[in-house]
């Protein structure tokens, strides 16, 4: 028999499901979270919803994972304090995002706008494009880029994400900007726009990628008793390792 296990992580309790294939035949298990270090509280789970189903834990061919952490962490405002890095000209994409109001006439005089992850004090640019069919407009400046990325350094910058124009199409300039980044801001977590989410639409893209940025501290914050640490849901760019 095939089984697949689902996996949410909350700030109080977390949720197991146990799913077998074949017959429908579902397990359900409930584990108190351990914020110090969430796999604990994970492992507690799947092995108590396990043995519930009396199976090995090997039976399980795949794992499912979600959690309300980094919701929370958005919240309540508690994330990193993100450097944002952008195409020359689009310093302001959150700021601006779609332009779009909700409500009827005047609607934008009572509407208060979200404030956005990245401050547009931290937010750079730096010289380069990338067309929509993935060719190389405008080769990136070296000099420049390192010369902005310094500032994010002076600012004490805890994450990084870089979201260029056409990442999507070619992200060489986005990879290359994040090796620049390893070796300007050693230490300092990068997200790159087009790992975490390849598609069109530079705001979506960028705004998706920032929340990344945000909430790592959250997420990976290891325990003072463990080794290893969580792991963001989204797949990140670490500065030790810009390259796809």
């Amino acid at each position: 028999m095939s089984y697949r296990l689902g996996v949410d992580v909350g700030g109080t309790f977390t949720d197991v499901l146990l799913l077998e294939e074949t017959t429908g035949t579902t397990y359900r298990a409930k584990t108190p979270s351990t914020p110090a270090d969430q796999s604990v509280g994970v492992l507690n789970g799947v092995t108590k919803v396990c043995e519930e189903a009396g199976i090995e834990l090997a039976a399980v061919g795949q794992v499912l994972h979600g959690t309300t952490v980094a919701t929370n962490a958005i919240l309540q405002g508690r994330g990193a304090r993100v450097g944002l890095v952008t195409t020359d000209g689009f310093r302001q994409v959150l700021q601006i995002a779609r332009s779009f109001v909700p409500g009827g006439l005047a609607g934008w005089i009572i509407w208060p706008k979200p404030e956005p992850l990245a401050k547009l004090e931290h937010t750079i640019e730096v010289v380069g494009r990338i067309a929509a069919d993935g060719s190389e407009v405008t080769p990136l400046d070296e000099e420049q880029a390192r010369s902005a990325l310094r500032g994010l350094a002076e600012a004490d910058i805890e994450a990084v994400t870089i979201s260029l124009i056409n990442s999507y199409a070619n992200d060489a300039h986005e990879r290359q900007v994040a090796a620049w980044a390893a070796e300007e801001l050693p230490g300092i977590p990068v997200s790159i726009s087009s790992h975490v989410l390849p598609e069109m639409r530079e705001y979506e893209r960028t705004l998706t990628t920032v929340a990344n940025s945000y909430v790592q501290p959250e997420v990976s914050r290891p325990s003072s008793s463990a080794t290893s640490s969580a792991t963001t849901d989204v797949v990140t760019a670490h500065t030790n390792s810009p390259s796809s």
